[in-house]
């Protein structure tokens, strides 16, 4: 019979990694929202909603 090595788990890992795709997923859900926001004030002709979303947008992209 093998026996293994109990890992530690190290919270510090898990919690930098959970970190790490919660803000990928937030990311991904602004650059999508901005993008069909921008997207419907083009379709709608708004251009004072247009100009905000793409100042928004782009100090979210940094």
């Amino acid at each position: 019979m093998v026996k293994y090595k109990q890992q530690k788990r190290d919270p510090f890992a898990f919690s930098l990694i959970a970190q790490m795709v919660l803000d990928e997923a937030l990311h991904s859900y602004y650059k999508e929202y901005y993008e069909k926001e921008i997207d419907n004030a083009l379709d709608q002709k708004d251009k004072e909603r247009f100009m905000t979303l793409t100042e928004e947008y782009k100090a979210f992209l940094g």
